[in-house]
């Protein structure tokens, strides 16, 4: 019997909160450029990095809380999980190939919300914050240290020294539109690691202790509603 009852709070309770929110969940993909910010704080690091392109997709969700009736701006919240490639390039005044670089992380995003608008169509901002975890590095063969150029310096990720997990911070402007066959949702965002991908603990080595993924880029959805709420 007492079973009986915990089970019928439970489903009591999930049907309260159930009618309480307006969610989200499905699939998406996008495109961004990213590169990589290398220095160190006390020597000069002499690399011309720049950017290249790359991609993302996998999961996200969107809850919407109740909107207030005394304001146009409303609260929710954004997450996922998604395969996300980044990197950059490193090119030379000389004739040495371009150096690429690109690893690819499992990333898991957490981003408060606000949102606008009625009806079908919401405009929203979005800023929080990621971790992610390393799962594949590709990269060139590293260039010839005597045709690099008068004082220019290389440094790559190192499997055996540098860092697997990371966090940073990203955040997002765009626009959802909900049609009777599911959600639509596009946006553009920025994001920046805040943890350094290159480990170095002493900085009397010339080893760059800053050393960060940056990128820009745009995301498409398509989404299922769950929830009742009308919003």
């Amino acid at each position: 019997m007492r079973k009986i009852l915990i089970i019928l709070l439970i489903v009591t309770a999930g049907q309260g909160a159930y009618a309480q929110v307006k969610g989200f969940v499905g699939l998406k993909g996008g495109g961004h450029l990213s590169t990589a910010y290398i220095e160190h704080t006390i020597y000069n690091t002499f690399m011309n990095t720049g950017f290249i392109p790359g991609y993302q997709g996998g999961l996200m969700l969107k809850l919407f809380t109740n909107r207030s009736s005394t304001s146009f701006l409303n609260a929710g919240l954004q997450s996922g999980l998604a395969y996300e490639q980044k990197g950059w390039k490193q090119t030379f005044a000389t004739d040495e190939p371009t150096y690429h670089i690109k690893m690819s992380y499992l990333n898991f995003p957490v981003e408060a919300m606000a949102y606008a608008g009625k009806g079908n169509t919401k405009f929203f901002f979005t800023l929080g914050m990621f971790t992610e975890w390393l799962v594949n590095v590709e990269k060139d063969p590293d260039p010839d240290p005597d045709n690099m150029g008068t004082g220019v310096e290389f440094y790559t990720y190192e499997e055996n020294r540098d860092r697997t997990f990371g966090y940073g911070v990203r955040l997002s402007l765009g626009v959802q539109h909900e049609f009777p066959f599911g959600a639509i949702h596009l946006d553009g965002f920025i994001s920046y690691s805040v943890s350094s991908l290159m480990k170095t603990e002493d900085l009397d080595n010339r080893l760059p202790d800053l050393s960060n993924h940056y990128l820009a880029g745009f995301t498409v959805a398509y989404m299922i509603p769950f929830g009742k709420m009308d919003f």
